[in-house]
């Protein structure tokens, strides 16, 4: 379980601050459309800029950690 934790740190390290939905998309081998129900139910913070949607990454990858499950 620790060695799934410093992958995922060591990958957010490398990243912008906030991350783009194509970013989450791939984070989470997820499709567009999973990624934004996602958005959409709240389950962490979103930034809109106009029509342009940006997660910020510390509250992701938060989350991220919190989830039930995680396979690394």
């Amino acid at each position: 379980m620790s060695e799934c934790k410093a992958d995922v740190s060591r990958v957010s390290e490398q990243l912008p601050e906030t991350l783009t939905v194509q970013e989450v998309q791939k984070i989470l081998k997820l499709g567009r459309n999973a990624v934004y129900n996602l958005i959409h139910s709240n389950a962490f913070p979103v930034i809109r800029i106009g029509n342009l949607l940006r997660v910020p990454k510390e509250p992701f990858y938060e989350w991220l950690s919190k989830s039930h499950v995680v396979d690394c």
